[in-house]
């Protein structure tokens, strides 16, 4: 039995806020009868109440994986952490090899910030907590998407994001990958799996009694998305997965059987990287229930927070051009694909993205009633800001 607040809980606390209403709009309001005293009856929470930041601070800690770095984000005791000073920072420069990063002003070496206090005290009385894996996209790395990491983790989930050194930043621009044993996808999303359990039970570790190993979700974006779609299919201890960008696989590396468990597919409408219409492809090869949601006007690395970093100094292309490092044009393109002016702001559709993963896990990971509205078809509430088209099947 999963030590999670209840839904009852949840819209109690947020119909004293006044983000849960009872009121359709229409004067028809339902009542509960406790006793002598009749009150309105909790409504289901709305895309936007989920893509509200959860009850949890959020704590961080690194593994490692056989030489691999492995982000763990997961439910502090104290609300304040991640949101309260001290923060956690993230130095992309960080990823680049030694003679690279010397070529890095000072004052070009963004500290980008994370919800999230490296060390917390975690929040041991509401766990154990669903476990969700993050599989980072080509030439990122386990902080590219900590918008959607740290919210999860506020939301009672322990995430834990391995590096993938084979497709990283840090494997590909840095030294990351030197004396790691080369693995695939699955096989490194499957043994976080196995490092966490480890972990779990470990009494000297901060995971220790914090993660429920029977609800596990596997997430991930882009080249990430197709490692969550492959693992999904092939590791039996995963009960339902999230691909953001997901794409068709290729004639070298094919996606492979579908899974069977439930899934939710994302897409930009104007991804230059994966087209939509290859992500389409992939959720008509999903068996029932699945879900697809479009996000208008937004491109690519609309599902991280990389068109975020260093944005001020013209993203990382704009770094990149301003310092001359030497980096690839394909990797430039993938940099900036959905970061200009042409496409949604990111933040803007972060709210959609945040509250569609969350309502999607706590129905088909949590087992939870109560989150139907708001992955009915057309349910995304118009308060975030994206347009959004949900698809059910």
């Amino acid at each position: 039995m999963l030590r999670r607040r209840s839904l009852a809980a949840l819209c109690t606390l947020a119909l004293l806020v006044g983000a849960c209403s009872s009121d359709d709009g229409d004067g028809d309001t339902s009542t509960a009868t406790t006793g002598d005293a009749t009150e309105p009856a909790a409504a289901e929470p709305t895309v936007v109440d989920l893509a509200e930041r959860g009850e949890h601070g959020v704590g961080s800690l690194a593994l490692d994986l056989d030489g691999r770095r492995v982000v763990v984000w997961y439910p502090a005791a104290d609300p304040g952490a991640g949101v309260e000073e001290p923060t956690d920072t993230f130095d992309i420069t960080s990823q680049l090899a030694p003679d690279l990063q010397a070529q890095v002003p000072a004052e070009a070496r963004v500290q980008y910030p994370v919800p999230a206090a490296s060390g917390a005290e975690p929040d041991g009385d509401g766990g154990p907590y669903p476990l969700v894996l993050f599989s980072h996209g080509f030439a990122g790395f386990p902080e590219q998407s900590v918008d959607l990491t740290t919210h999860l983790a506020s939301w009672g989930y322990v995430v834990a994001a391995p590096e993938h050194v084979e497709r990283s930043l840090g494997g590909l621009l840095g030294t990351a990958a030197q004396g790691v044993t080369a693995s695939t996808d699955p096989e490194v999303l499957s043994a976080t799996l196995d490092l966490v359990t480890e972990a779990a039970a470990d009494p000297g570790s901060p995971l220790d009694g914090l993660v429920d190993l029977d609800h596990v979700a596997v997430t991930g974006h882009s080249a990430g998305a197709g490692a969550t779609y492959r693992t999904a299919a092939t590791d039996d201890r995963i009960d339902a997965f999230v691909a953001y960008s997901l794409g068709g696989g290729s004639e070298e590396r094919p996606l492979g059987d579908a899974p069977t468990v439930p899934g939710m597919v994302m897409a930009g409408t104007e991804d230059a990287t994966i087209p939509v219409a290859a992500t389409r492809d992939a959720y008509a090869t999903l068996g029932e229930p699945k879900y697809l949601v479009e996000v208008a006007a937004s491109g690519h690395l609309v599902f991280s927070d990389l068109c975020l970093i260093g944005a001020e100094q013209g993203g990382l292309v704009g770094i990149v051009e301003e310092i001359g490092l030497p980096i690839p044009e394909d990797l430039l393109r993938l940099a900036s694909d959905g970061c200009g002016e042409e496409a949604i702001g990111v933040e803007e559709a972060f709210p959609a993205i945040d509250g569609l993963t969350v309502a999607f896990l706590r129905t088909y990971l949590d087992g939870e009633d109560g989150f139907a509205g708001a992955l009915a078809e057309g349910a995304v509430d118009a308060g975030t800001e994206a347009e959004v088209t949900l698809t059910v099947g």
